[in-house]
């Protein structure tokens, strides 16, 4: 046989095998092979302490505060006769840090009384505290406090912030600089963030959802994450941490998270399969026991903690395996649980998985693929607070309405009654406009 019939016999040969082999790798992503670690469980955790949480080391170490005593209230000290109070004073406080009835927002202990108005075209409260003798302003601590534009306008643009529109098509619409509506965003994010760590405090949460949402920052070679922890019954966002995707961060979101908790609450909590989750939770809930036999300290998780993982899997981009694992607690006191706050016992992320969706849809930010990425986290940070408490106050959710009895529907030809998560949550009575949310005061807590 001539030496090149061997050769292309050989050829021939290979090219076989290479058709049979793209033929295989065609058919091979509709068959994804199972994984080689699926048939193990899931790995044991080990509880971490509060140690390990900065925020922890540092409350732990600063003095207790103490307890203030409250002052004698203003109606008893003054006298009887003059004129009734006719100006809803509720909500408004002394900003004299010198006055004894500073930072007080109950009307009936402050000494605030209506004082006049200010303003040639939008007339303005003033108030007028009789204790300290100090005039103040009813737009002290809110976004339109020393602005020259109409509220209106102001609460149009954020309005629209809120809704999806990003800084550069605002100011385009508007007919304003960019700059301007910047500084609206910050004014409104800083006012935000007063009105969350006023209002948000002792909740009742029942089943509270964590996850983490990946985001693209303008010029940043390293991606950041936005850590949410959502209440699937109210649909409330008690915490949220922006940052990169470490331990230190979880510390901090179930930091902030345990400290909105009403004294002995405890949520049922499920996320994905990330470890850090775990750490964290068993790092806030629990109590240091020290027995008769041993010298130190030892950290005992909360019995009653409940927290399950829903672990995905993927192969070429594709969902292969879906587990749900119940870390703390037994399976069967989770489902109870559930079905004891009238859902359905299954172990999922759903709800905070739908908030991730809002989110990309509402912050223009954080939508994919966009040029409208923020430029530091501190700008998104504020711009993410604005949009929560629109999302709280303003924005009625779907899954929350009220179905309407037959007479009043029949009236209203409207068969249900939209709500917030705020309404949900008991926070407030109505829905609130966008106005009236920044026009709402918010000063500074008292510190000690």
């Amino acid at each position: 046989m001539p030496p090149h019939s061997s050769d292309s016999l050989l050829v021939l040969l290979l090219a076989v095998l290479f058709l049979g082999l793209l033929v295989e790798l065609a058919h091979f992503g509709d068959h994804p092979i199972p994984l080689k670690n699926s048939r193990r469980g899931p790995r044991l955790l080990r509880p971490r302490t509060p140690d390990d949480c900065a925020l922890c080391r540092t409350a732990a170490a600063a003095p207790a505060p103490t307890a203030a005593q409250a002052p004698i209230p203003y109606a008893q000290l003054k006298s009887s006769r003059g004129r009734k109070q006719s100006i809803n004073t509720a909500g408004y406080s002394c900003l004299n840090a010198d006055c004894r009835y500073f930072n007080i927002i109950d009307p009936t202990i402050h000494a605030l009384v209506g004082y006049g108005h200010h303003g040639r075209c939008n007339p303005i409260q003033d108030f007028y505290c009789q204790a300290c003798r100090r005039k103040f302003s009813a737009w002290r601590h809110t976004p339109f406090y020393r602005l020259k534009t109409a509220p209106d306008r102001v609460a149009q643009v954020l309005h629209a912030v809120a809704e999806g529109l990003s800084l550069h098509a605002a100011a385009r619409v508007f007919n304003l600089s960019e700059t301007t509506v910047r500084s609206w965003i910050s004014r409104a994010g800083q006012h935000s963030r007063s009105l969350h760590d006023r209002f948000l405090r002792t909740l009742e949460l029942t089943h509270v959802q964590l996850d983490e949402l990946r985001l693209k920052l303008h010029g940043a070679t390293e991606a950041a994450w936005l850590w949410i922890a959502c209440d699937a019954g109210t649909k409330l966002i008690p915490a949220f941490m922006l940052g990169p995707r470490t331990q230190a961060l979880a510390h901090q979101l179930v930091h902030e998270l345990k400290q909105r908790l009403a004294p002995g609450c405890l949520p049922v909590f499920s996320s994905d399969g990330l470890a850090l989750y775990f750490y964290a939770l068993t790092a806030h809930f629990g109590w240091w026991a020290r027995s008769i036999s041993q010298r130190r300290r030892c950290w005992t998780v909360e019995a009653r903690l409940l927290y399950a993982q829903v672990i995905k899997r993927y192969w070429r981009r594709r969902l292969a395996e879906v587990r749900q694992h119940v870390c703390l607690g037994s399976a069967d006191e989770y489902h109870q649980v559930l079905r004891a706050q009238g859902l359905s016992g299954r172990i999922q992320t759903a709800f905070v998985e739908r908030l991730n969706l809002t989110l990309r849809r509402s912050i223009a930010g954080l939508a994919r693929r966009s040029w409208s990425a923020a430029h530091s986290l501190s700008e998104l940070n504020l711009h993410f607070d604005w949009w929560r408490a629109y999302y709280h106050y303003a924005r009625p959710h779907a899954s929350l309405r009220q179905p309407l009895g037959d007479n009043l529907a029949r009236r209203t030809r409207q068969r249900f009654r939209p709500r917030t998560p705020a309404q949900a949550a008991g926070l407030t009575n109505h829905r609130w406009t966008v106005q009236e949310l920044l026009a709402c005061p918010a000063p500074p807590l008292k510190v000690g």
